[in-house]
């Protein structure tokens, strides 16, 4: 990728050069994405028909299917004490005793809607 930037130069032509280039692989992902959920939706009725197991190997590649993540919905007194916490977080923020502090920064490329 460091060749890439090298040959766009410098300037403003260099500058949407870059832009053209994540504009395309960002598109070429959604593609690519796209596609990939067709065939796992395809695997996941086999799975369901019993036709492939849960864990297996193909071609050096594991496959492994999972359930998904456990969720709980949460009885009312849970949920009351949970909005405390929440209140008393802003409170925090408000009056300067909670620390700020950044995570990692990233770029958020949105294509336009398909």
């Amino acid at each position: 990728m460091g060749d890439l930037i090298a040959s766009l130069g410098e300037g403003e032509e260099a500058i949407d050069r870059l832009l053209e280039a994540v504009v395309a692989i960002k598109r070429q992902q959604r593609s690519l994405e796209e596609q990939l959920n067709a065939l796992l939706d395809q695997l996941q009725q086999l799975h369901e028909r019993g036709e492939v197991d849960a864990t297996f190997h193909f071609s050096d590649t594991a496959f492994s299917w999972s359930p998904g993540r456990l969720l709980f919905s949460y009885p009312e007194p849970v949920l009351a004490l949970e909005q405390q916490l929440k209140l008393a977080r802003k409170a925090a923020e408000g009056d300067g005793t909670a620390t700020r502090r950044h995570g990692r920064s990233f770029w958020t490329v949105k294509l336009p809607s398909a």
